[in-house]
Order: C-alpha cells, then sequence, then structure tokens
C-alpha cells in the first residue's frame, strides 16, 4: 500500500474524482454477466438475452423504535444490468406503542414499483426479464417472514408494473448475513502458520445447510486480522442459475462500487442500500435527543415498556421523498 506523500495525495484524487464522476451520472465500472452468467448467456429466454435489473434492501433500527425514532428501510434498484448506475426508495417505519419493532419492509411493493419505473426509464421502455435481489439483516428466524411477506409483496409489484407485458419476471432472492460467528483460515503445514483465505475464496459444501442453496463468499482483502467471509443464503431460484453462477455473480458484484476500485465484503447494490439507510437517517430523523438510544433492563426507566410481537396491521409507515431532481440520483453515495 503506497504511504508516500505523492501517492496519497494520488489516491485521495482518485477517490475524488470517482465519487464526481458517479454523482454526475458518469461510469466507473460495469460487471461482465457474459462471464459470470455463462450458461443464461448461451440458453437465452425467448431468444433473447435476458434483461437482468439488481435490488439490495437493508433495514436498519434504533434501540427504541417511535414515530420519532423509527425504523429506516431502504431499496436500491440498478438501473441497467452492468450496474453502471443505481437509485433508491426510502421509507421510515414505526410500531403502534408498545409493540416492538419489525424486520420487514412494509412498504416494499410501492418501493420495487417505483425503481423498475426508474430502470424502464433509462433502458428504452423495456423492463427486466430478470431480478436479482439481495435482501441484507435477515437472521436465520426470520426468513419465513421474507418468504410469506415480502416474496409476494415484490410479486405483486411484479403484476402492476408489468400489468401491460406480456410476461413478469423471473425472481431470485437472496439473503446477505454480515453477523455471523464463522471464520476460515488457510493452513500451512510445514510452518503450522495460519493466513486469511484467498479474495474469490468461496466455501459450499461440508459446513453449510444440507439442503438450502448456501455459501461463504470472499470477496474483500481484510486490512487487518482475520477476514470475515460474508454468509449468503438463496431463498428463492426461479431464474434457475447454479450455485456457480451465483457465487461468481455475487463475486463480480462486490467489484461495483463506484466510489471505489477495492472489492467490498458484500455485492455494492447492497452496500449502497446500507448507506441510503443510513443517510436518510441522519437527514429525516432528530438526532439532537438521545433518547432513542436509552435502554433499561429495569422497570425503574422511564423510557422502559414492554414490548409486544406486532402485525403487519401494527406498523405505519411513510415514504421519504427527496426533491424530485434527486430522487433518482445517488445522493446516498
Amino acid at each position: 500500500m503506497a504511504t508516500t506523500p505523492v501517492a496519497l495525495f494520488d489516491n485521495y484524487c482518485e477517490n475524488l474524482l470517482r465519487k464526481i464522476n458517479y454523482k454526475t451520472n458518469g461510469i466507473n465500472i460495469q460487471v461482465n454477466l457474459k462471464q459470470a452468467l455463462t450458461k443464461q448467456h448461451q440458453q437465452p429466454i425467448n431468444k433473447q438475452t435476458p434483461r437482468i435489473m439488481f435490488f439490495g434492501a437493508d433495514v436498519i433500527h434504533p434501540t427504541n423504535c417511535t414515530e420519532r425514532f423509527p425504523s429506516i428501510a431502504a431499496l436500491v434498484g440498478s438501473g441497467d444490468q452492468l450496474c453502471t448506475m443505481s437509485a433508491s426508495r426510502i421509507c421510515k417505519q414505526w410500531p403502534d406503542d408498545g409493540k416492538c419493532s419489525i424486520e420487514c419492509i412494509v412498504r416494499l411493493e410501492d418501493m420495487v414499483v417505483e425503481l423498475l419505473d426508474y430502470n424502464r426509464q433509462l433502458n428504452q421502455g423495456q423492463l427486466p426479464t430478470q431480478i436479482v435481489f439481495f435482501r441484507d439483516g435477515v437472521d436465520d428466524g426470520q426468513y419465513s417472514k421474507v418468504i410469506n411477506f415480502e416474496i409476494p409483496a415484490i410479486k405483486n409489484a411484479f403484476r402492476a408494473a408489468y400489468a401491460n407485458e406480456n410476461f413478469t419476471p423471473l425472481l431470485t432472492l437472496i439473503v446477505v448475513k454480515k453477523r455471523h460467528p464463522t471464520r476460515f483460515f488457510m493452513f500451512d503445514e510445514p510452518s503450522q502458520q495460519t493466513s486469511n483465505i484467498p479474495i474469490g475464496a468461496c466455501i459450499d459444501t461440508t459446513i453449510v445447510h444440507p439442503y438450502q442453496l448456501t455459501y461463504y463468499l470472499n470477496s474483500h482483502q481484510a486490512q487487518k486480522g482475520v477476514n470475515h467471509p460474508s454468509l449468503y443464503v438463496c431463498l428463492l431460484n426461479e431464474i434457475g442459475l447454479s450455485i456457480d453462477e451465483l457465487q461468481l455473480l455475487t463475486h463480480y458484484l462486490c467489484f461495483t462500487d463506484p466510489r471505489s476500485s477495492a472489492a467490498e465484503a458484500i455485492p455494492s447494490v447492497v452496500h449502497q442500500a446500507d448507506l441510503a439507510a443510513l443517510k436518510a437517517r441522519d437527514l429525516f430523523v432528530d438526532n439532537n435527543n438521545d433518547e432513542r438510544s436509552t435502554v433499561s433492563s429495569g422497570g425503574n426507566s422511564k423510557y422502559y415498556i414492554p414490548l409486544e410481537n406486532p402485525t403487519i396491521q401494527n406498523i405505519r409507515t411513510e415514504i421519504l421523498r427527496v426533491h424530485e431532481h434527486l430522487e433518482n440520483q445517488p445522493y446516498f453515495g
């Protein structure tokens, strides 16, 4: 890594120019789908190369979720299948009094419809034929909520957006998990030393789920310490991607961050959703009061309220809007 003053200044200028170019609709990097999805391009649907759109979704929660300090759900969609541009939609959601927060994105259907329209505008009125959807922040016990609520919401969005089309897109949905305890090492027997696994290393046998489509992928280089590869769980695969195609596509998408030339630990469209949620919290939520971070395990705190599990009907929502000239721009980047 370059540390001389000249090299550091060059790196600073490169990063600055990348951000300027990206925010003015320039292209910094694009994904090579022909190499990642060889099978799909050899056997295209309806004798045409499939048009693919990528989504990334995440929800962040405060400690005490209220109308004043709501959960923020973010959805980012690519403007083209090369992931050269993207737009976001943000929604705040909070439960009724006495209820805890919920991981589901309640307004997902409306947000997907808007981003599909954004994609259509950038592709001469053509809608994508295949959707690859990455969902971040879902624990093992919450997969059923994604299957029973979010996937049907996405399907409802397809019916609304494709009402005038003679087809509906195929959907592949993958859960991305960053917070898990699993670590991997390379072991050199002669020296009896361990080291980090290389970039691109993928583990999909022995320690993964016996029948779910699951894999660990190490797509980035650790700056210090032990690498933490992300875990991917495919909950729906209508496109019919093979495990090798899923892994290679995921790996390639980790290199599409327009602000950096280095790879990320997760696909860039998911990272952009994380950033969008954080920026929305700074823009729309009052941060001058630290009440939201006050939690007590005892009953003496004036902020402590025993919370009950809510249903979707107990969640109130509001889609957050920026100026119309910015809503399809990467203001979150």
